[in-house]
């Protein structure tokens, strides 16, 4: 334990990193799955061309393009944040069409009848349906991402929970060890949650919306 109590500096800063990288990850993740899940649902033609591609880019162990990454990016962020990403992705879109496609002919209907055009559809009735599906996969892309954080500091870094982890585990330092596993998931868990309470805030706003109609 006297790794973690002679620096707690340096120690909170591994943790800061590793939750940036995490955090990064997620939203280039996320921000990813929307665009091409919309362009998958709008376009059937692209998605029976790309899907596929991407299922079987999908199964390639992403450990043999980290080392890739840290070659063309050196020991910064950017590779651990692109594993991140990478991992996260692809369970964030499927999660994300699966939602999307709940949107049912019914619903559509019934938007027409209110005077909906074709993009106040999509933003005003289909995503709200999306929702708790795209959610579910935010919540599984942040365990990932995490996942691919850490990978990428394991395989070539200096700073960083990963980092710390193998430091630790090579000097048999377990005081150190444990408190950075902890943290890690003390990070995925607190950052789980937020998703848990922005979910629950905007899915009671809709069910108001729905009462008060």
């Amino acid at each position: 334990m006297l790794a973690v109590t002679a620096g707690p500096r340096l120690f909170l800063s591994n943790v800061a990193v590793t939750t940036a990288e995490i955090l990064m990850g997620l939203l280039i993740g996320a921000a990813g799955a929307l665009v091409w899940a919309v362009a998958f649902v709008s376009i059937p033609a692209a998605r029976r061309a790309l899907y596929p591609m991407m299922i079987a880019a999908q199964s390639a162990p992403k450990e043999a393009l980290a080392p890739i990454f840290i070659i063309w990016w050196g020991f910064s962020s950017l590779p651990k944040v692109v594993m991140a990403a990478l991992i996260s992705f692809f369970p964030m879109l499927v999660a994300t069409v699966v939602g999307l496609e709940r949107f049912t002919e019914q619903q559509r209907l019934l938007a027409a009848s209110m005077g909906a055009g074709r993009l106040r559809t999509f933003f005003s009735f289909r995503v709200w349906v999306a929702l708790p599906s795209f959610l579910s996969g935010l919540k599984l892309g942040v365990t990932l991402s995490a996942v691919g954080a850490v990978l990428g500091e394991y395989l070539g870094s200096d700073r960083g929970l990963g980092y710390q982890i193998l430091s630790a585990s090579r000097r048999l330092n377990g005081g150190l060890l444990y408190a950075s596993l902890i943290a890690l998931i003390a990070v995925v868990w607190l950052l789980v949650r937020a998703v848990d309470v922005g979910e629950a805030w905007m899915l009671r706003g809709t069910r108001s919306a729905r009462f008060r109609a």
